[in-house]
């Protein structure tokens, strides 16, 4: 693309391989660097370089994806462009092959859950599901792609309820309810060292607020968390990557 930007937010790094990266990305004029240097706040750092940018699209990349093949922004952006489509996400897979993100079903696992998540790349899923360009409820913010209109429709991300998690599956549900498609396409495949910068959810501190911000997420959706219209029923909400039956509880009395 010749009309390209590349925006990089940065928030409080240390490495110095970091800056001496900085140095040299300094010296295109597509590059510009924007400091944030609050608490970690994923939703304010992405609405911060939405404001900055210049274009129409915009897509959301994550620090920690690798581009393994040429022709995933196209196949992104293309996508986007359809004027009834309002966010489109990629397939992205762990260094060893298996997938970390083939779309994100309502209700799994909690608020929400990554289909097929650690199911092998060559596997096809579910009729297909994990290889077919599909119609889904929200696709993950670490490659996110988005016509400008649309993200300032429905006011970006939320910043105060939802600073790290389900601030994406949050922003595909405002545009949803607007009348918009979310496209998964597998025909855009990264890979996603997944929390390789941050860590975990593995401190009090964080798994408090990760369950702030999961009754955030009940309170304001509702039963939509529980009922994915893009999701059978008749599947499982327990499984790790969903499309198993469901089994239902037989009360036998004697």
């Amino acid at each position: 693309y010749d009309r390209l930007e590349l925006i990089i937010v940065n928030n409080k790094s240390t490495k110095q391989d970091t800056f001496a990266l900085f140095c040299e990305l300094k010296k295109d004029t597509r590059v510009k660097i924007l400091e944030y240097p609050l608490p970690f706040n994923f939703s304010a750092i992405n609405n911060t370089a939405a404001r900055h940018a210049k274009g129409d699209v915009l897509l959301f990349l994550n620090n920690d994806i690798e581009v393994i093949e040429a022709g995933w922004l196209q196949e992104m952006v293309s996508e986007v462009m359809r004027a009834n489509v309002g966010a489109v996400g990629a397939k992205l897979l762990y260094p060893d092959g298996r997938i970390q993100h083939a779309g994100v079903v309502l209700g799994l696992k909690g608020v929400a859950g990554h289909a097929f998540h650690l199911l092998n790349n060559d596997d096809n899923g579910y009729f297909g599901h994990a290889v077919l360009k599909r119609n889904v409820s929200a696709v993950t913010g670490a490659c996110l792609a988005m016509r400008r209109s649309v993200f300032e429709e429905v006011g970006g991300f939320e910043e105060k309820h939802l600073r790290v998690a389900f601030n994406d599956v949050d922003l595909c549900l405002n545009v949803l309810s607007r009348g918009y498609e979310i496209i998964w396409t597998p025909f855009a495949t990264l890979i996603h060292h997944e929390s390789a910068s941050r860590g975990y959810e593995d401190t009090p501190e964080k798994q408090a607020r990760l369950a702030n911000e999961s009754e955030y997420m009940r309170q304001k959706w509702g039963e939509l968390i529980s009922h994915d219209p893009f999701y059978n029923r008749n599947f499982s909400l327990r499984h790790g990557w969903g499309y198993l039956p469901r089994l239902h509880q037989r009360l036998v009395a004697h």
